[in-house]
């Protein structure tokens, strides 16, 4: 059975989140994004067992709670009884949606390829691959699913002309499985020309640091540096970023940059944002990264202005900043009305914006 949505009850907002099986924290970044959009008072953060994903929303001045497992979730979201629940773990299982459902109104995914998103009200679906079957309609694929995080709204990117030594950002998201900041790096320093680099290490890297750090010491202007959210701290002076496959894509495309694409595993091959019809150059499977596939992709974009000017232009296109504005006045109208079909609230909000559903 449902429940059924009374006027006397609260509006209470409780957002899970989880970092991804690399490591990845922009899913809790995300979680603390959409929570800034509902009444503090009213809302509450529930959080897995990862010690980067806890001491990240502690620093942004969270107090979450700390689930085990999915039957601990449940108890905890059976005590908070909330109006919305904002579910960001990843792919998850039907028997579990389908409990949560009985006791909580609206229940939204994101990034959610399991079974238990189609018991979910509305599936926002950020890494999306090419389609290769029909979607339920509930759920909505492409860029405007993004969420922006807080700390992009206040870059502002530097010039367009490049400096006297170009500075080229490496940002691997995780924990880098197969160490592609390295290969990247040990490539970038065969160019045979004035660069800085600066290689963003996360604190799940799995790696030996201290490898890269070596290997900088063969040359000036390269920084190796170990601090979660340095790259917010550096796209506004970026002239080149090199990343993988996941959200850092989105994050450069939200400030306009040009950007080299490695994807860290297969899946990440099948993402389709961040390819060339979006601004970007994809070089494919990271671990089979030729070094002159690299430099020419480098030097592309550091000899032809035209070009660099193209791929931010095509990024900038996609207006990832009307995002938060879009999703928070679709995730109210869940809110406010259950009385219509998830179908219909969803024609309703495409019709306000475009490329939302594909």
């Amino acid at each position: 059975m449902k429940y059924q949505h009374t006027e006397q009850t609260t509006n209470k907002t409780v957002l899970v989140g989880a970092v991804t099986p690399c490591h990845n924290l922009y899913p809790i970044e995300r979680i603390v994004t959409l929570s800034t959009m509902f009444d503090k008072q009213q809302t509450q953060i529930l959080v897995n067992q990862d010690e980067h994903a806890i001491e990240f929303l502690i620093q942004k001045g969270f107090n979450p709670i700390v689930y085990k497992n999915d039957k601990q979730l449940a108890s905890e979201l059976t005590k908070l009884s909330p109006t919305l629940l904002i579910h960001d773990v990843g792919s998850t299982e039907l028997p579990l949606i389908d409990h949560l459902k009985t006791f909580i109104p609206t229940v939204l995914h994101f990034d959610d390829f399991g079974e238990g998103g189609t018991a979910a009200d509305c599936v926002f679906h950020t890494l999306y691959q090419e389609k290769r079957e029909k979607l339920l309609p509930h759920y909505l694929v492409g860029p405007s699913s993004y969420v922006v995080p807080k700390q992009l709204q206040a870059i502002h990117k530097k010039t367009d002309e490049l400096a006297d030594k170009p500075h080229i950002v490496v940002a691997i998201e995780g924990m880098d499985a197969d160490n592609t900041s390295y290969r990247i790096l040990r490539h970038l320093l065969q160019l045979q020309i004035p660069i800085k680099i600066s290689v963003i290490v996360q604190s799940s890297y799995a790696h030996d640091v201290d490898e890269l750090k070596l290997m900088a010491l063969s040359r000036k202007n390269i920084k190796i540096i170990q601090k979660d959210n340095a790259l917010y701290e550096l796209l506004g002076e970026a002239d080149i970023v090199i990343c993988g496959a996941k959200y850092t894509p989105y994050k450069v495309a939200t400030i306009g940059i040009p950007c080299i694409v490695v994807c860290q595993d297969e899946l990440e091959m099948q993402h389709i944002f961040p390819t060339e019809s979006n601004g970007f150059i994809n070089l494919g499977l990271g671990k089979k990264l030729k070094q002159s596939l690299l430099q020419n992709a480098v030097m592309e974009f550091l000899l032809h202005d035209a070009r660099r000017e193209h791929a931010v232009r095509k990024q900038l296109n996609i207006d990832l900043n009307r995002n938060n504005q879009y999703l928070q006045s679709l995730i109210k109208s869940f809110i406010s009305s259950h009385a219509k079909s998830t179908a219909f609230l969803i024609e309703e909000q495409a019709k306000k914006t475009s490329g939302m559903i594909q």
